[in-house]
């Protein structure tokens, strides 16, 4: 069984798992969807052989940054952008039995400039963006990147990482 395949058949689980909880608890799924999942022959360039991967074999940027394999630059022109590094994570809470979702603004911040999101996708406003699944897989809020050229969105554990109280 190849990674893809496992990811496939876990991501299944999961969903079955959580319409299960949903009726269980009486709750109705918010929307159907299907989370994109690269096909098992999928092609990366060779470069893509020499990064650093996360746990399920995908290319990990964040990691490529910190060990110096990259190096962004805030703009094509030299010292136009200068960056500013945010430790600052903001919880989205999430109904149902899935953890809520941490968004960690230092690793977007490592090598992104705050103009990238704010306030063009996202309105600098608690509770100001309705950011769901559903409008994420259809490309808004974090699917800007995130199932493009971010980290894919069928790794649900790297975003519904904080467990309910």
């Amino acid at each position: 069984m190849t990674v893809r395949q496992a990811i496939r058949l876990a991501g299944g689980l999961m969903l079955a798992l959580w319409l299960a909880a949903c009726t269980a608890q009486a709750v109705e799924p918010v929307a159907e969807f299907a989370i994109p999942i690269p096909p098992d022959d999928e092609e990366h360039p060779i470069a893509f052989d020499f990064m650093p991967k996360a746990k399920l074999g995908y290319v990990d940027w964040v990691a490529a940054v910190r060990d110096g394999t990259i190096t962004p630059r805030g703009s094509i022109v030299e010292g136009e952008v200068e960056m500013t590094t945010i430790d600052f994570d903001v919880v989205f809470k999430v109904k149902g039995p899935l953890p809520d979702v941490v968004y960690p603004h230092l690793p977007h911040t490592e090598w992104l400039d705050c103009r990238n999101c704010h306030p063009s996708i996202f309105k600098m406003q608690a509770g100001s963006n309705p950011v769901s699944m559903q409008k994420i897989v259809e490309g808004e809020f974090c699917g800007r990147c995130h199932g493009k050229v971010a980290f894919p969105l069928y790794d649900c554990m790297r975003c519904h990482s904080k467990p309910k109280n």
